[in-house]
């Protein structure tokens, strides 16, 4: 891990066992506990991508759960997503949204003295409302805002995404309608077994 991170100045990790399935960008200099996957990137659009609602539904189907924590296996959630295959405008549309994303929550984490974990219990906790704490509405339009973006990416923004309170498993998160989750992951799926076919095509030797 040392020698692939050698080169990054920051990486976007998450931890193993979370409620949020949330990636942050941190120094790539620092000992890195165990208790994280760390990825061997740096792109502020990809930041966007692992941070929407469509991957965190991927983790939640496809990674194990414990009690309402998601444990998150890279074999099985990351390598199993299917990314959107990106153009030069796509690209600066998820990096910019993956930027406020990321720069606007470290403000507020550090304002506040919140840790990741503390702030989306706020963000995803229906009695809070937008009314009473401007950061957290702020947050869950950046949230909403991401994900139309990411939508966008892989050509789905023909799909309403509703966002508002919803329980999945238990578990409930400021996140898009339980219409769009379950259109969202058919697509992901179909795309997911595209990609797989097209690979073994590939490496037919026939």
């Amino acid at each position: 891990m040392r020698k692939a991170i050698a080169g990054l100045d920051e990486v976007l990790v998450v931890a193993r066992v979370s409620k949020t399935v949330m990636p942050l960008r941190v120094l790539a200099e620092q000992v890195l506990s165990e208790q994280v996957v760390v990825f061997v990137l740096d792109s502020f659009a990809l930041q966007a991508v692992l941070s929407s609602s469509l991957h965190q539904m991927w983790a939640t189907t496809h990674g194990s759960t414990l009690e309402t924590r998601v444990r998150y296996t890279p074999s099985d959630v990351f390598e199993t997503f299917p990314r959107p295959y990106l153009t030069e405008a796509s690209e600066r549309a998820l990096g910019a949204i993956g930027r406020t994303l990321d720069e606007e929550r470290r403000e507020i984490m550090l304002r506040r003295d919140l840790g990741l974990t503390a702030l989306y219990n706020k963000v995803n906790d229906p009695a809070l409302a937008d009314s009473t704490d401007p950061d957290i509405a702020r947050l869950r339009v950046i949230h909403r805002e991401l994900d139309e973006a990411v939508m966008a990416a892989y050509g789905w923004d023909d799909v309403p995404l509703d966002h508002g309170f919803h329980t999945h498993r238990k578990m409930t998160r400021w996140t898009i309608s339980p219409a769009a989750r379950v259109e969202v992951l058919d697509r992901l799926l179909a795309l997911n077994h595209e990609r797989a076919a097209a690979q073994d095509r590939k490496g037919d030797p026939s």
